[in-house]
């Protein structure tokens, strides 16, 4: 996931780690980003893999930079990654929000495949939170309080991820629009 995020940002021009990090922010906020201590360990591997270069660069205090640039193979990496059909786990709404970060840098085509694979894990998170509904309402284990607030909860859920549904659904019509013009 971090891997399709640094090639993606590296896509549009060379950053530093700190830079990478920053936007990584940007997108997915604080809580879910990454330490410099696995970020950088994370760029060496993709030095080592030839996906991108690491280089240094003077800067006016005494500290060089050190500069991540894409290669044509982290290029193809990327594009591979980008297409890919994501797992069912716990970073899939993570990893969605990132690839609609790179709708830019795909074709027509390549975003209506994308925007159909998060709404159609958007239809599935909807479908699951009903069922969960279901179960919860009818759970002969919990108590009827507790029962309550997990409905609650599971209200709250179901309708983030009906509204992340349709804003997909809405995404998607725009794309498909541009495409058929």
């Amino acid at each position: 996931m971090y891997e399709l995020f640094i090639l993606g940002q590296l896509m549009d021009h060379p950053m530093t780690g700190y830079q990478l990090r920053k936007a990584l922010v940007t997108v997915v906020g604080q809580e879910l980003t990454i330490s410099f201590g696995a970020l950088y360990p994370l760029l060496d591997k993709l030095a080592a893999a030839q996906e991108l270069t690491l280089d240094f660069k003077e800067t006016t205090n005494k500290r060089p930079q050190k500069v991540a640039t894409i290669t044509p193979t982290g290029q193809a990496r990327f594009q591979q990654l980008v297409l890919a059909p994501v797992a069912l786990n716990k970073q899939t709404q993570l990893t969605m929000q990132m690839k609609l970060n790179f709708l830019h840098l795909l074709t027509l085509t390549q975003q209506v495949t994308v925007v159909q694979d998060f709404l159609a894990f958007a239809t599935g998170q909807v479908e699951r939170l009903q069922q969960q509904h279901v179960k919860l309402a009818h759970n002969p284990h919990m108590l009827a309080a507790d029962i309550r607030d997990a409905l609650l909860v599971n209200e709250l859920q179901l309708v983030r991820a009906q509204s992340q549904q349709a804003w997909v659904q809405q995404l998607l019509l725009r794309i498909q629009k541009k495409e058929a013009d």
